[in-house]
């Protein structure tokens, strides 16, 4: 979501997004149809108790690797977050024409 579709505005410190009708979240329809959970069944030595945390974890490259995908499609290379179509589209009409 938060690369593709989360996108919170602030001004001045101050929200620009008010609703949450503007501020689209992934829903049902955005996920994969099959997640297959890896289960480990070992305590982790770094967490209390040796819980291992699950929520984090997979998202942190995924901002990175969608901004790489992108680029090898187009050449571009986006600096800000969502990457949505009209983000994409913009930064394409915005390269120098071709001879």
């Amino acid at each position: 979501g938060w690369t593709l579709l989360e996108n919170y505005v602030q001004r001045e410190a101050r929200a620009v997004t008010q609703h949450l009708s503007t501020y689209l979240i992934p829903g049902v329809l955005d996920v994969a149809e099959v997640i297959e959970p890896i289960i480990l069944e070992y305590p982790d030595p770094q967490g209390a108790l040796g819980i291992r945390g699950v929520a984090e974890m997979p998202f942190i490259p995924t901002a990175p690797a969608i901004a790489a995908a992108i680029h090898d499609a187009t050449g571009l290379w986006l600096d800000e977050l969502p990457f949505t179509p009209e983000r994409v589209w913009k930064a394409l009409a915005a390269l120098p024409a071709l001879p």
